[in-house]
């Protein structure tokens, strides 16, 4: 489950129009990084709270991480990722 949190984490570093929220989700143990991460019956479920600059379409943003995300993910790890939820806390000004 922590492979798939630092992951995360190299997407998110990548775009500066969005960040991980601080606030939502759960801390990963031995990381600082905020991602719901389940696997059932060998399928990834991800879940992850991000903040978006103003000005910023959120849809295509949010599509664009999810599918930077699951190539990450395909690329390094050979895992296909059922769900990726993009749930957007906060708007920053």
């Amino acid at each position: 489950v922590q492979v798939f949190d630092i992951i995360v984490k190299q997407v998110f570093e990548e775009d500066p129009d969005v960040s991980l929220d601080k606030t939502k989700g759960f801390s990963i143990s031995g990381t600082k990084n905020l991602v719901s991460c389940r696997i059932d019956h060998n399928e990834v479920y991800i879940t992850v709270h991000i903040s978006v600059k103003y000005g910023t379409n959120v849809s295509e943003k949010t599509k664009e991480i999810q599918r930077k995300i699951a190539s990450s993910i395909k690329n390094y790890t050979n895992v296909s990722v059922k769900t990726i939820d993009i749930v957007v806390v906060n708007i920053e000004f």
